[in-house]
């Protein structure tokens, strides 16, 4: 764990907001969930657009930029085809983004504030583009997931068959690594055991969220 770079920025002794941020394969997920055992609510942005991409006139929009191949046999927009095309080509991601990030992002913003409410120990904000898409300015404290590259490729490789190729296309349209660190108030080594990684976690929560 490194120190922390801030303070709790939150004036109204609400339930803190964590923010997780690592690269393709850091274990985002893993934290989060670890999080959660220890009292925390989790606002899972992969989840929330599960259910935009859904939205029968998302789906329809999707339709009508993308075409009929990005669709699975019962009618449900394929996450991993449209990924295909998207991160193939400039103009169909920004397209993408245009249709689905201010909506994604919004029904982020409403779940951090109902979980506040719901007086959680604290709330974790899972989120991909958290930088990029300035959902940092909910969190109170932001966590960055340090892995060595060799480690999340390999994991990677392993739970999605993602060659490094694939991993260097995709993080090139987020923030860089080095970005994420400089940004985060603390630094979480995620490339031993979970058991470790869960001391790291149960350490700054005593300090964030006693």
């Amino acid at each position: 764990m490194a120190n922390p770079k801030s303070g709790i920025r939150n004036p109204k002794s609400l339930p803190p907001v964590i923010g997780l941020v690592g690269g393709i394969g850091a274990g985002k997920s893993l934290v989060a969930a670890q999080l959660r055992e220890l009292g925390c609510e989790v606002v899972d942005a992969d989840r929330i657009a599960h259910e935009v991409l859904a939205e029968p006139a998302v789906r329809q929009a999707v339709r009508d930029r993308f075409g009929g191949e990005v669709f699975d046999a019962a009618g449900e927009v394929d996450r991993g085809r449209l990924a295909e095309r998207v991160f193939a080509d400039a103009d169909s991601r920004r397209a993408l983004e245009a249709l689905v990030h201010p909506e994604i992002c919004c029904r982020a913003r409403q779940a951090v504030e109902a979980a506040r409410a719901g007086g959680a120990r604290a709330v974790v904000l899972d989120a991909a583009l958290i930088l990029e898409k300035g959902l940092d300015s909910l969190c109170d404290v932001v966590l960055y997931i340090k892995v060595p590259a060799q480690v999340r490729q390999r994991r990677v490789e392993g739970a999605r068959g993602w060659a490094p190729s694939e991993i260097a296309r995709r993080e090139a349209f987020q923030v860089s690594l080095k970005t994420k660190q400089q940004r985060a108030d603390y630094t979480v080594d995620n490339s031993a055991s979970p058991e470790h990684t869960c001391e790291q976690i149960r350490a700054i929560l005593l300090r964030i969220a006693p």
